[in-house]
């Protein structure tokens, strides 16, 4: 199960650089933006990329509720970043802030302001806060939301009240599922150690960009075991944009009961690999029947992004709000096609093939 806390903690030694000459220390130094042979010091450090990451990630203090006897119920602390200076706008975990009366919001340097709730949506655990301050500094977003497994991260935030703790591992895996079936998050796995008070810190690239906001462990203590997950930016992005504009995420549906592709289906589907989601039924009147989709054609690619199952295609059009157009590829007796649809609202009405419907043909 995940615990919804969040960030990292693990170490990893560059053996290559540390035990090799000078020269090749500073040519291998040269060549990435992660680490920096501080001459003055003779040591090599990752403190120039780290200074301004840190600068981007603040503490979240909250206050559930006050009784009329004056007890406070103190919510917890937790953790966000900073992505855009000019408007004061904060991202977190939705979980830190959902039942907070009072935010408290601290940034690196000390300074504290009250945080204002601009939007939630828990089906991601994003929020989206803001306060009104002068001289922040965001963190930039990743160029590219390509993340794969292996590459390097480093994590900052809170645990346990720390702040500007910062902690580095590997991504360990990529897509990995929420707990939830209406969650529409497929996580970024990392190898480091999550703890309480991490949640809404940022996880990073080499490149000192922000790549994934920490959300959740698995852990039977409450601490970090090794097994640690965050919101991918490509997610992030879409959410933020319709918190700022909205405060809520509205989503669309496809219209369809989508499930795995069975491996002895392959042939008869005309299929070269297991990669996409495959449609058991069509909803009436929804977007995937106005422009011709029929049972067992395989979704492939939606909005621009591939489909490797059914959990992706769940991610990918919940993220496209009711009414904008969007391109769809589907394979159909061994031919692709691509075609141009629009997205509608949830909840149009009822499958028309009841007996398809099962626990494991999820409706998108």
């Amino acid at each position: 199960m995940l615990c919804k806390t969040a960030l990292t903690l693990t170490t990893i030694l560059f053996t290559s650089v540390l035990w090799t000459g000078p020269s090749l220390a500073q040519s291998s130094l040269s060549q990435s933006s992660l680490l920096h042979l501080d001459k003055s010091r003779n040591v090599i450090t990752m403190a120039p990329l780290l200074k301004d990451v840190m600068a981007s990630v603040v503490s979240i203090n909250t206050i559930d509720s006050q009784a009329s006897d004056g007890i406070t119920s103190y919510g917890g602390i937790g953790s966000g970043v900073i992505i855009d200076a000019d408007k004061g706008l904060i991202i977190t975990n939705d979980h830190v802030i959902a039942e907070a009366q009072d935010i408290t919001v601290i940034l690196s340097d000390r300074r504290q302001y009250n945080g204002v709730v601009l939007g939630q949506d828990p089906e991601t655990d994003l929020a989206l806060l803001q306060i009104t301050a002068d001289d922040l500094s965001a963190l930039p977003f990743s160029k590219d939301d390509d993340v794969q497994v292996g590459d390097y991260v480093i994590a900052v935030g809170n645990p346990f009240g720390l702040s500007s703790t910062v902690t580095s591992g590997i991504v360990s895996a990529i897509g990995r599922e929420g707990d939830s079936r209406t969650s529409y998050t497929d996580f970024i796995q990392t190898d480091a150690s999550i703890n309480p008070g991490n949640s809404g810190g940022a996880l990073v690239n080499s490149n000192g960009e922000l790549i994934g906001i920490n959300a959740a462990i698995v852990s039977r203590t409450g601490s970090g075991s090794g097994i640690g997950f965050a919101v991918p930016l490509y997610i992030v992005r879409h959410v933020v944009k319709q918190l700022e504009t909205y405060g809520i995420v509205d989503r669309g549906t496809l219209g369809v009961m989508i499930t795995a592709i069975p491996h002895d289906r392959t042939e008869d589907l005309q299929l070269t690999s297991l990669e996409g989601a495959l449609i058991a039924d069509i909803i009436s009147g929804g977007a995937a029947e106005a422009i011709g989709l029929q049972v067992n054609d395989v979704i492939t690619h939606f909005a621009g992004r591939p489909i490797r199952d059914s959990s992706d295609l769940r991610y990918a059009v919940g993220l496209v709000p009711p009414g904008e157009e969007t391109n769809i590829r589907y394979i159909r007796e061994g031919k692709s096609s691509d075609q141009t649809l629009t997205v509608k609202p949830v909840l149009i009405t009822q499958p028309v093939s009841l007996p398809l419907v099962t626990r494991d043909t999820p409706r998108v």
